[in-house]
């Protein structure tokens, strides 16, 4: 069983921050092994409260009208398949982009990046939903987390796989077509 140390949390989430500063050395902090990626995915565990949270917020109505375990079983899988389907479609588009080489690094620097993501999104939305701000206020506050989260996953993935900005960008899409794909496939099965 692959197992992650506290040093190995603490560096991954010192080097997930330094990228968020637009510094492409927070990748030196990686263990970018095939035993470092695939500790990468306890980054998962890390959000999973926060996630729950998020998820709990969003879909309050369907809570209250659908059977506790459907909506556990179904949202679990769903978690488990979000953070599995880019990176096994990464596989292939690393090799494609000559980049195969760099894929356990992206591997860990995209799942390590989600602890950063998770800790500036959550106080985002928390804010608006708590009421203290005007609605026009509060959904540009959420809005500019997003811009703010998109921006920093775009610079992830095009430091480190080494590849052009458009060529991010367009990762980057595949990546949130993925997402809504799984979500909307998700929320439909409630």
């Amino acid at each position: 069983m692959i197992t992650l140390t506290a040093r190995d949390f603490a560096y991954s989430v010192f080097g997930a921050f330094r990228l968020a500063r637009f510094d492409a050395a927070g990748l030196d902090y990686f263990d970018r092994t095939p035993e470092g990626a695939a500790k990468s995915f306890y980054a998962a565990l890390v959000v999973l409260p926060a996630y729950a949270v998020l998820l709990s917020l969003r879909l309050w109505e369907e809570m209250q009208t659908v059977p506790v375990m459907h909506f556990l079983v179904v949202e679990s899988i769903a978690y488990v398949v979000s953070w599995t389907a880019f990176p096994v479609a990464m596989i292939t588009i690393a090799a494609m982009l000559d980049r195969a080489d760099r894929y356990t690094g992206f591997l860990c620097a995209y799942n390590w990046s989600s602890v950063v993501q998770m800790s500036v999104y959550l106080p985002a939305v928390l804010l608006a939903e708590s009421a203290l701000l005007p609605s026009g206020i509060a959904e540009g506050v959420v809005f500019g987390a997003m811009m703010a989260m998109l921006t920093y996953q775009w610079f992830v993935m095009r430091t480190s796989l080494d590849i052009a900005g458009p060529t991010a960008a367009a990762l980057l899409l595949l990546d949130l077509f993925l997402s809504a794909l799984i979500t909307d496939y998700a929320d439909g099965l409630l």
